[in-house]
Parts: structure tokens; sequence; C-alpha cells
């Protein structure tokens, strides 16, 4: 029998998108929102017995672990608002004592098919890595370099004219409290200090001038390409997500070279679901960029024909049309 966990937060939407389409097939679920655990969703893990269960008291429902036969794995968050009259330290304990709960229940679950494995991702999430093996693949990557020594930093600058770029090294989002910023990709419009350059690496590229960006989601071996037009406003030439304009978005479909390193990147990262990130450059070339192994997709869907929830669905449900 098939029951899938859905692991995530209360304020995930892109999750409500696969859930309608698991409740249209009348397929058996728990949406497992981790920031309840201790507040409406509770756990017992007995190593003597086996029985390691979540007992929900909202909906007074129990769910053995052993039960799930897939898992959604998105994006699962800690409860912050403990009790005021803890310390920090206290707080802190609490917070990795959660922490390590989710990893154990994650080894529990290892047996069940995932979209995504969790350790996989956080793989995959590594941008140097990811460059060496798209580059291996024979994706075409831009110049880059990762350095906080000055004179490679500066030589680097120099030999593109001053025609670069720096990004985050990992995701580029801050934690402040419950809100989140962005480190967005940035266009570099002088050479900082000596001090700036070594107090942390800078991961800088080549500026590429292009048509278009493309988010490419891949699915099993399906490839959902969507063009971004991200040239049509100043503010997002460099970075498309920043910006308060709304840009057009295009289905596409890709050379069938493109499509097949797409769909092997994500299997040697061993992925069901990616979201790869490339660039059309003026030269019509397929640029590489990075890819994000839990990215959002719920926007695509909503903008396009493509139909990704169900794709995820038939991963889930071990259903392959």
């Amino acid at each position: 029998m098939i029951k899938i966990l859905f692991i995530t937060n209360k304020n995930d939407l892109t999750t409500d998108f696969v859930i309608r389409e698991i409740q249209r097939r009348f397929l058996s679920y728990y949406r497992l929102n981790t920031e309840e655990i201790g507040v409406s969703v509770f756990l017992s893990l007995n190593f003597q017995t086996g029985n390691h269960y979540l007992l929900d008291k909202t909906t007074h429902e129990r769910h053995q672990l052993s039960s799930f036969t897939s898992v959604y794995f998105r994006r699962p968050m800690l409860h912050e608002d403990v009790s005021p009259d803890l310390s920090i330290a206290e707080r802190q304990f609490l917070k990795l004592e959660h922490y390590q709960t989710l990893e154990g229940i994650y080894k529990i679950l290892r047996n069940a098919n995932w979209v995504n494995p969790v350790f996989a991702i956080r793989e995959a999430e590594n941008k140097i890595y990811q460059q060496i093996l798209a580059q291996e693949i024979g994706f075409i990557i831009p110049d880059g370099l990762i350095t906080n020594i000055p004179s490679d930093f500066i030589n680097f600058y120099k030999g593109h004219n001053g025609h670069c770029i720096v990004k985050p090294i990992r995701s580029g989002q801050i934690g402040l409290g419950h809100t989140q910023e962005i480190v967005y990709t940035s266009a570099i419009n002088h050479i900082p200090n000596f001090e700036q350059i070594e107090l942390c690496p800078s991961y800088l590229q080549n500026n590429v001038t292009k048509k278009y960006d493309i988010r490419v989601t891949v699915v099993g071996s399906k490839v959902f390409a969507t063009a971004i037009h991200s040239q049509n406003c100043e503010e997002t030439k460099t970075d498309w997500r920043q910006g308060e304009h709304i840009l057009p978005y295009e289905e596409i479909e890709l050379p069938q070279n493109i499509s097949d390193k797409c769909v092997k990147l994500t299997q040697m990262f061993h992925l069901e679901f990616s979201a790869i990130d490339l660039i059309l450059d003026v030269y019509n070339n397929y640029i590489f960029l990075e890819i994000n192994p839990n990215g959002q997709w719920a926007w695509i869907e909503c903008r396009t024909n493509y139909k990704i929830s169900q794709e995820i669905a038939n991963l889930l449900a071990n259903e392959t049309y």
C-alpha cells in the first residue's frame, strides 16, 4: 500500500501542489510540518521494539514510520517560539536536539522512496562540486574563481576587463529572526580593498552577455525548460530574481544533448528532482550556472502548461507514464 510522507513546514505552498495531486488519486499521505514537533505533533522511537511513530494531536492520528513508502522532502523548519524563561544556550540546546531527532528519522526512513534523499541534497548544494561535475559531463561553464587572495582576485577582474559578477558560494539566504534576506548575484563595479578580499572567499565569474536565462526543472527523466526573459528589465539582467517586475516566461525545448546533460547531472547527484539554471548567451551557447536540488517550481507550473506536480506525484506513487 502506498503511503507518502511530506516533510516540510506550514507555509510551504509548493507542497500543496503535490498534495492536491495525491488527493486526486486518493492516495494515503501525512504532512509533517516539522515546526509542529513539540506543539501538536509528538513522536516515539522505541529501539527495543522498533516501534517508531508520529502522534498528531490535532488529527488524533498515529503514523508508523515503517508505513511510509515514499517521502517528499521540501522545507523542514524548527519550532522557534520556545519558552521565554529559557536562556539562549538552553534554546540552542533544544534546537539541536530537535534537529538531531529529525536526522535520525531520515535515517529510519532511508529505505523509502525519497524525492529527494536529504543527504543527496546536501551534497548537490555544494556549488564547487556542481561546477566540477557539470564540466566533466560536457556543460559549458562560465570562467570562475573562488579566492581570498587579493592578487588572484585582481588578475581575474582585470583579465575580464572588469566584466565580472560575484555570487554566494551557498544559497545566498541570510536569516534575521523570522525574516529572510537574499544576497543576489551582482555585477562588480570596483575592486575591494585587500582586507575585504582576504576576509572571506569570493566567488567570481565572468559576466556572460545573455539572450535570456533558462530554468530547467528535471523530474525523473522528464525535462521542463522555461525561458526567463531577464534582459527585458535593467534590474534583472544580472540576476532574474531581483526587482519587482514580472518577467515574461516561455516554454522552450532544449537541444537533446543539453536536455540529456541536465538529466545526467541530476542522476549523478542521486536526485530524482532538480532545478537547473542555464544561460543562452548571444552566441547561442547553453551555459550551466548551477543546480538547485530542492528548488522552487510551483511558479513555473502556474505560468506555463507544465504539469510538474503530476510528475512528482508519479515518482512518489512509483508510477511512470
